[in-house]
């Protein structure tokens, strides 16, 4: 594995929303994150060498069977690098499909992958004596 697809999830924070975007239906739930399975996230070890972090939108399409038909970029985090791991972080993860009248179906969501490095607090400056 080459040092740009590393996974590294000591440096990585993800959070989910769990809000799909198709038309809202009475006693219907939106398709989201099983968080009951693994959902490891790729943050390029490149990306943390050069300092970046950022935020991605990611628009899903999830089949009733939990799996990703359909993705892309919906905001971007201003890396090309974070955009393309958090995208193919989300191909690997699986969702809890959206119901509709206690049907399971297709309908989309968007995932919010966050990449934050981990900061290590200032040291106290000892006082000149």
């Amino acid at each position: 594995m080459n040092g740009s697809a590393r996974v590294a999830l000591f440096g990585a924070v993800a959070s989910f929303v769990v809000g799909g975007v198709g038309v809202a239906v009475a006693a219907g739930t939106p398709p989201h994150v099983d968080v009951t399975q693994p959902h490891p996230q790729l943050y390029p070890e490149s990306a943390q060498t050069s300092g970046e972090e950022g935020t991605v939108l990611v628009d899903v399409f999830v089949r009733e069977n939990g799996k990703v038909g359909k993705y892309n970029v919906a905001q971007s985090s201003g890396f090309d690098d974070l955009d393309n791991a958090a995208l193919q972080s989300v191909l690997n993860w699986r969702f809890v499909p959206a119901t509709r009248d206690g049907d399971t179906v297709s309908d989309w969501a968007v995932v919010k992958v966050v990449y934050q490095l981990p900061h290590t607090p200032a040291q106290p400056s000892s006082p000149p004596g």
